[in-house]
């Protein structure tokens, strides 16, 4: 069983490494394509997207943020938003729910949070969820800032603003029952650097 278990890690590894790879191969031929706006969002992502990986952080986590953030990314690239109305908040829901967690494992490294074993379950899931609203409410400010200020064509209004907190609340709370679990069934958190 442990070797089955350490071949889907390192699958999950592998599989994050080629998308890493392809949203920056994505990144290079948007900037090719004169798409500057795609370009900065796609080079964003993939910087995102290496933080879980040169922290050492779980694979399914890693994963996780690899596979949600060029959705979510694509989708707003490709207007899938308009197109599939619920989109948005699945996206909402899942990939801060994702990046709750990968924040929340980063944060672990810091001093920032205690040690996980000085921790509650309660709290994991308490700071998971805080991490992940506090995502979104970043999130919203950009939103209104591209809107507002830059005159980007997005669409937001109060209504769309607090479904999308609602949805990043409910991931991460989710996030953060997850890591819970996954903390509880003996996952070592990681020791500071």
């Amino acid at each position: 069983m442990p070797t089955t278990t350490n071949a889907a890690l390192r699958t999950a590894g592998i599989v994050a490494d080629v998308l890493r790879v392809a949203v920056l191969a994505a990144a290079v031929f948007t900037v090719l394509s004169d798409q500057v706006e795609g370009a900065i969002r796609l080079g964003l992502v993939f910087v995102i997207l290496l933080a879980p990986r040169l922290a050492g952080l779980p694979r399914p986590f890693d994963l996780a943020v690899c596979v949600l953030l060029p959705l979510a990314t694509a989708a707003s690239l490709f207007h899938w938003y308009r197109q599939i109305t619920w989109l948005d908040w699945v996206l909402h829901c899942v990939c801060t729910g994702a990046l709750a967690a990968t924040t929340y494992l980063l944060l672990l490294r810091t001093p920032l949070l205690p040690p996980q074993r000085h921790q509650s379950r309660a709290a994991v899931v308490f700071l998971t969820a805080v991490v992940g609203l506090a995502l979104g409410v970043v999130w919203e400010f950009y939103e209104w800032f591209a809107e507002i200020v830059a005159g980007v064509r997005i669409g937001v209004g109060y209504s769309d603003t607090i479904a999308d907190l609602a949805m990043d609340t409910l991931g991460s709370l989710l996030a953060g029952l997850v890591l819970m679990v996954w903390l509880a069934n003996g996952r070592a958190s990681f020791p500071r650097q």
